[in-house]
């Protein structure tokens, strides 16, 4: 029998009964079970090192590869194990060959560490590529961003020079879902290159089905929707890429078949076999997390609920707080909704009123969604997940009608921190 969620099911994960979490897209939340699992392998490791790594690790990591391929829809060579997002779109940004011309097409709405890459690729390159900034202000349709991108590509194309397009399937920060495959379609029929941040997908969307989409490169976490420990992701390269990208960064160790003849990994997931000591341990989580989230129904189950529940509650709590939803028609929303805070607009982005959200939330209120500014207001973005509720949302609705007031007064222009002229 499939087990009932919402709060019932919030004695699975180890989250701190007392906290209602909202904010699972960041960081995830762990299943007691997989933390079991975890402890179990590492000590196993620890009872003999050079062993398990030598002659085991390769084995285990590919039979993860494999069920990984399987999810999304891709060849399990073609699959390889990484720590998370960030390593896996370094690792592809700064093995591309580029050249005079060349172009990377990046959104203002990425991922920090990742716009952060991007921003410092030139500077180690010879000034290439060049940059180019595709324009993202939510809430946006799909048609019209797709419009836009194609558009914004075919103005970049020139003679013989390489356009490489970087872009989210679901955008961090808003929470918004990208029209991701019509995006990679458009760079195929362009000629450009796609490479796919996917950190939001595995364990938030269904049918991903890379074999009939196919990006140059995906990457995406394990840690996120998906119930595996921090430090494991994926990083998918169809063969036709591989010889674009010779080793991990930074290069480490093949792994060494424990029989002569076999072929365990594939010669492209070797390179990722071993670049250093790191926690073997977490990676191996990533089936666990499978088999768990199979014991509740599957993919399906799962993903069905926290959409159901992101769409009712952030209706819920943009009712509480009298804004509105950053929706138009249903297709931007899929495990976290994005509900506007009654915030004046003239009030910034700072490191002060960030650590005062934060203080109130955690300190005080013992709720938590990410808070954030984007097309000139203030937001919260408020993952649903299976130990989630309605409840929870019109929790932090009233949490957030207390705390607005106040920070309007201390931040608003012209005030002091205390509220006076």
């Amino acid at each position: 029998m499939e087990p009932m969620f919402g709060h019932s099911i919030l004695s699975d994960f180890m989250l701190a009964p007392e906290f209602i979490n909202l904010n699972h897209g960041s960081f995830g939340a762990l299943p007691h079970t997989i933390q079991k699992v975890y402890n179990t392998v590492t000590e196993e490791v620890e009872r003999n090192p050079d062993h398990f790594i030598r002659r085991k690790l390769g084995i285990h990591v590919a039979e993860v590869q494999k069920r990984l391929a399987a999810l999304v829809g891709a060849g399990e060579d073609e699959c390889v194990v990484i720590p998370n997002v960030t390593h896996g779109i370094f690792v592809i940004l700064r093995s591309m060959a580029w050249s005079e011309g060349d172009v990377l097409v990046h959104t203002p709405t990425a991922f920090p560490p990742i716009q952060r890459n991007v921003n410092t690729l030139p500077g180690v390159n010879q000034d290439l590529p060049k940059l180019s900034s595709f324009h993202l202000a939510f809430p946006e349709s799909h048609a019209s961003i797709l419009e836009r991108f194609q558009t914004h590509i075919r103005a970049l194309k020139r003679g013989g020079s390489k356009v490489v397009a970087l872009f989210d399937s679901i955008v961090s920060c808003p929470g918004v879902i990208m029209p991701w495959k019509q995006m990679v379609r458009i760079c195929r029929e362009e000629g450009v290159i796609s490479i796919v941040d996917a950190a939001h997908s595995l364990g938030q969307e269904r049918n991903i089905d890379l074999n009939d989409v196919q990006p140059d490169f995906w990457v995406a976490n394990c840690s996120k929707w998906l119930y595996a420990k921090r430090g494991s992701g994926l990083l998918y390269v169809p063969k036709r890429n591989q010889h674009l990208i010779s080793h991990n960064l930074p290069a480490g160790l093949r792994w060494l078949e424990p029989d002569a003849g076999k072929h365990t990994l594939s010669a492209f997931a070797s390179e990722f076999h071993w670049n250093g000591s790191t926690d073997v341990a977490l990676a191996l989580t990533i089936g666990p997390a499978l088999d768990y989230r199979a014991s509740l129904g599957g993919e399906d189950r799962i993903i069905q609920y926290c959409h159901n529940l992101a769409v009712n509650g952030g209706r819920r709590l943009a009712e509480i707080l009298n804004t509105e939803v950053m929706d138009t028609n249903g297709e931007l929303t899929g495990c976290m909704a994005n509900v506007r805070l009654p915030l004046s607009t003239q009030i910034l982005s700072s490191p002060d009123i960030a650590r005062e959200f934060d203080r109130q939330l955690f300190e005080v209120h013992g709720v938590y969604a990410s808070i954030y500014r984007h097309n000139d207001k203030w937001w919260a973005r408020v993952s649903a997940q299976i130990y989630n509720e309605i409840s929870d949302f019109e929790k932090l609705g009233r949490v957030l009608l207390e705390i607005c007031p106040d920070l309007e007064a201390r931040f608003a222009p012209g005030r002091s921190e205390h509220g006076r002229p």
